[in-house]
């Protein structure tokens, strides 16, 4: 029979199984550059704690632990001398696998335990400055902190929550020694909810700074990571998107460039949204901001370029353009040079990398006449698509949509003038591995102005896990990367777990850059409402290995040829567990209409340990590579699993 397709682990793919460690927070203490750290990891399914996994430095677990029980466990260790201050995701890994990222702020601040005097409102902790604490805000009650300062000392606060994706949104409030308050602050623009704010001692005494959730809520999950001090107070970074090798400059909270600073990172990480600090002579810490490097050419706006007849000249080699809509209702505009009719895609990116910019996008051609504009594109920032007709002048004008301005509100373009380009979104941010068996994560690629072939392959993979590359075919959208750990019989060690990327190539070799790898987790359930979700961008990506599935596949062989006009067969075998003999559906895990013109696969059910699967190409089938991705279904109880078979790679050769 024809081959069905089963597509729920693909459209909806399984965040976590019961047996995934889960964190909700780390308590941290001493988590500093070149020193000694101890976490506690509060969270779910924390037996068999093997590490922490940070890119910061590797921390186990402290000695004398109970590690079979389901409680918060201490891990220590190393942090690397060489860390850049910032926020850094971490990862549990146990004998169970990985979990989820959570994320924590290495400081360059000394740590201070939080006690239960914080608890009290009358008096509340006493610190000694400069600190940072971290802690956790229970529902209604507040935390409070007493500072001793002398009348004329300037202190900067700021709360690290929303940005380490905790479900506190934060508010700080400072009351003076005669009991009023001096200093309030909400929301920070481009923080996600996060605050930070500055005052002055107007006279010698204790002053009492407050923190909590703005609904009065609270829970494991609304932690917090406060820092205190003589700080710089950096509202912005700007440009936020920047070339390898440039400097970004650095703005104070009244719009003043405080200075720059040159981001420091290896040459992999392009793409990814990374840690950049910046310190006075006379500051008592960083302050702690992120910008996303590329080795794609950019360029920023050049003022004036407030309309149409003084617009930024952008040169032909640009692929990226930064600005800042620097006061209330100002715009920019940009010049493009079209030397034939090309296609033209614009995205936005402000939000993901920590802007509140709102954009709105307007194209224009010689004439002033418009042609296109936009301002959201479901999910994603202002995203303008057109057809540039012929050879000419086109103007793009960047506006907020509210009118808002001020350095904060800055902004980067994605410019595709006839460029091709792949983007590629993955819905998880970690996959586990049956030990002996595979597991699948699907890639979603979009296409730009390219619909050919694609080569897929894994860097990076922990030495007990395997991918073979597969190929992607022309307009292809969807498919899952199907990961194997082959020996059943290994013992859980370091050789299990990693982070992983993905290298996509096209036919003749040209690279799609990694940084085009991006982590979109869905939304979260509906009886989790309530959990927050940062929007930060992402492409941190983590496997492990767990235990032993119900059951797993081989493809035997993994690599065929196939003549136009023939068939050939692909032997699927199953190792189950003991209590799994009922048969398995085995089908397609992508929609069939993906499958090259002219192929067909036909299958069934697996009722003993192997069955056959035909791969037909009919006479006038496409020459060339492909990938089949086939998966197995059966139901025990109210069980229904669902665990793919590796691909199998197809080449339609003449004989």
């Amino acid at each position: 029979m024809a081959l069905g397709v089963l597509t729920a682990a693909l459209t909806a793919p399984q965040i976590a199984i019961a047996q995934d460690p889960v964190i909700d927070r780390v308590d941290a203490s001493n988590l500093r550059p070149g020193q000694n750290a101890s976490v506690v990891v509060v969270g779910k399914q924390l037996t068999g704690a093997m590490s922490l996994w940070t890119p910061a430095g590797v921390l186990r677990p402290k000695d004398g632990q109970d590690l079979t029980k389901d409680q918060p466990v201490t891990m220590e260790g190393a942090i690397a001398a060489d860390v850049v201050p910032g926020i850094y995701p971490v990862r549990m890994v146990t004998s169970h696998g990985c979990s989820e990222a959570a994320f924590v702020v290495v400081d360059d601040l000394p740590s201070v335990a939080i006690t239960a005097e914080s608890d009290d409102r009358k008096s509340g902790q006493l610190i000694t400055l400069p600190c940072c604490v971290g802690g956790q805000i229970n529902p209604v009650i507040s935390k409070f902190f007493r500072v001793a300062m002398t009348a004329g000392q300037i202190v900067s606060i700021e709360a690290f929550a929303r940005r380490l994706g905790s479900d506190l949104d934060p508010v700080i409030r400072v009351i003076g020694p005669d009991g009023h308050e001096v200093a309030y602050r909400d929301d920070q623009p481009g923080a996600e909810g996060d605050v930070q704010l500055q005052f002055t001692a107007a006279t010698d005494g204790e002053y009492r700074v407050e923190i909590r959730d703005v609904r009065y809520s609270g829970g494991a999950r609304h932690f917090f990571h406060l820092r205190f001090g003589r700080l710089p107070m950096v509202t912005s970074v700007s440009p936020r998107i920047t070339q390898v090798g440039h400097n970004v400059s650095i703005f104070g909270a009244n719009g003043e460039v405080l200075g720059e600073a040159t981001p420091q990172t290896a040459p992999e990480t392009t793409g990814s949204l990374i840690p950049v600090v910046f310190r006075t002579a006379e500051s008592e810490g960083s302050a702690l901001s992120s910008v996303v490097l590329t080795n794609q050419p950019t360029q920023a706006e050049t003022e004036p370029n407030n309309d149409r007849a003084e617009a930024t000249v952008t040169a032909a080699e640009t692929q990226v353009l930064t600005g800042a809509l620097q006061k209330v209702g100002d715009s920019d505009w940009f010049k493009l040079t079209a030397t034939e009719a090309t296609p033209l895609l614009v995205t936005t990116r402000t939000r993901e990398i920590g802007c509140p910019t709102d954009v709105m996008l307007e194209l224009y051609n010689a004439e002033g006449g418009k042609i296109v504009e936009n301002d959201d594109a479901g999910l994603r920032d202002a995203e303008l698509a057109a057809q540039l007709p012929a050879a000419g002048e086109f103007f793009l004008k960047v506006s907020e949509i509210a009118g808002r301005g001020g350095p904060a509100w800055t902004y980067a373009l994605d410019v595709y003038q006839g460029r091709k380009s792949v983007r590629v979104t993955a819905p998880v941010d970690h996959i586990n591995i049956p030990r002996g068996g595979s597991a699948a994560m699907p890639l979603t690629v979009r296409r730009i102005h390219y619909d050919g072939p694609l080569r897929v392959e894994a860097v990076g993979l922990p030495a007990a896990i395997q991918m073979a590359p597969f190929w992607l075919g022309a307009k292809q959208s969807t498919a899952p990367v199907v990961l194997t750990a082959t020996d059943p019989a290994a013992t859980s060690s370091d050789a299990d777990w990693a982070p992983v990327s993905f290298r996509i190539t096209a036919p003749d070799g040209a690279m799609i850059p990694p940084a085009e790898l991006q982590l979109v987790p869905p939304p979260p359930k509906k009886q989790d409402s309530e959990v927050f979700r940062s929007v930060r961008l992402r492409t941190d990506l983590f496997t492990a290995v767990q235990p032993a599935a119900q059951f797993s596949f081989t493809a035997d062989p993994a690599t065929m040829t196939v003549a136009p006009g023939a068939t050939a067969t692909v032997m699927i075998r199953s190792t189950r567990a003991a209590d799994w003999t009922m048969p398995i559906e085995i089908a397609l895990a992508t929609p069939a209409d993906q499958l090259p013109p002219g192929i067909t696969v036909t299958a069934g059910s697996m009722a003993a340990g192997e069955l056959a699967v035909t791969i037909t190409a009919a006479a006038d089938a496409a020459i060339g590579q492909f990938s089949i991705f086939l998966q197995g279904k059966a139901k025990k109880d109210n069980v229904e699993p669902v665990h793919p078979v590796p691909p199998i790679v197809v080449e339609v050769k003449v004989p």
